[in-house]
């Protein structure tokens, strides 16, 4: 269960900007300034999917689930040696039902199955490796289950440009520890789970306003005491798109837009909680990153 505090925005609102042009020196042409780049960004976007489907474990499948995200950063450090950037994350996150089905006794109908706040640090080394951890704790406003933490690490290796200017193959691994609160994260609490990636994909109409990538995502969920006895829980597989709506004014934040399908094989102890062991997760994603 999740993938900032809008404070970082207001404090960076608040810092002083350097005027375009410095003061002018007499007999002297001004010079041009420039503001430098923020140390803040952030993004913030919706999920609308067909389930609740966390490492393979189905929350709620029945109507559409809705899953707002809110993340910010601050880059905390920049240099030129082993380690070339540092930053802070803070990341809220929710899913929010059509059918109001996981709630407690004393919420009947309550669609916000769940409400997800963190924070963590991302880390850039020299070359195309980076890492990052986060902390995240979650509650159920709907009463549907307990309060629940994990902290996770993912090591990604970005090889963009390495068979070409539109190819990747963008693996990953992401290894995550539940902390053993009320609900846990996996079918046994104070477990590990291990998610090995790769999603090889290409760049189509790359001069374009909008060009499009294609990827093919395959990844799989490991881990014998968070499935419950199963070394793999599920393997998933299925293609995913994303363009970027460049025809919008880039003062406005840069828009993307996506779409995606997995489909889940999962092991035998997963597969009873749904009845199947075939499921079908089908995404579309609209984000703004500023």
């Amino acid at each position: 269960m999740y993938k900032p505090s809008i404070l970082l925005i207001a404090a960076s609102a608040l810092l002083p900007m350097p005027g375009l042009f410095a003061g002018t020196i007499e007999g002297k042409a001004p010079v041009a300034t420039y503001p430098e780049k923020s140390i803040y960004s952030g993004e913030v976007g919706v999920t609308f999917a067909n389930q609740y489907n966390t490492r393979g474990i189905i929350v709620q499948d029945e109507g559409l689930t809705y899953q707002p995200y809110l993340n910010l950063y601050a880059k905390i450090y920049e240099g030129s040696g082993f380690i070339e950037s540092t930053s802070l994350i803070v990341g809220l996150w929710s899913d929010i039902s059509t059918n109001g089905k996981v709630s407690g006794p004393g919420n009947p109908g309550d669609r916000f199955t769940e409400f997800d706040y963190g924070f963590g640090f991302s880390f850039n080394f020299t070359g195309p490796w980076s890492f990052t951890t986060f902390f995240n704790n979650w509650t159920s406003p709907a009463d549907g289950y307990g309060d629940g933490q994990w902290i996770n690490g993912t090591f990604a290796y970005d090889d963009s440009g390495l068979w070409g200017d539109n190819f990747s193959l963008q693996p990953y691994v992401t290894v995550l520890r539940d902390l053993g609160g009320d609900a846990g994260t996996g079918l046994i609490r104070n477990s590990w789970n291990i998610e090995p990636g790769i999603k090889p994909n290409v760049t189509l109409f790359k001069d374009s306003q909008t060009p499009l990538n294609v990827g093919l995502l395959v990844k799989a969920g490991l881990g014998s005491e968070f499935y419950a006895g199963e070394t793999v829980g599920y393997v998933a597989v299925g293609p995913q798109l994303s363009t970027t709506l460049g025809f919008i004014d880039p003062s406005h934040g840069t828009w993307t837009v996506s779409a995606g399908y997995l489909y889940y094989h999962l092991a035998d102890t997963l597969a009873p909680i749904t009845g199947s062991k075939d499921e079908h997760l089908f995404t579309f994603k609209v984000g703004l990153a500023f």
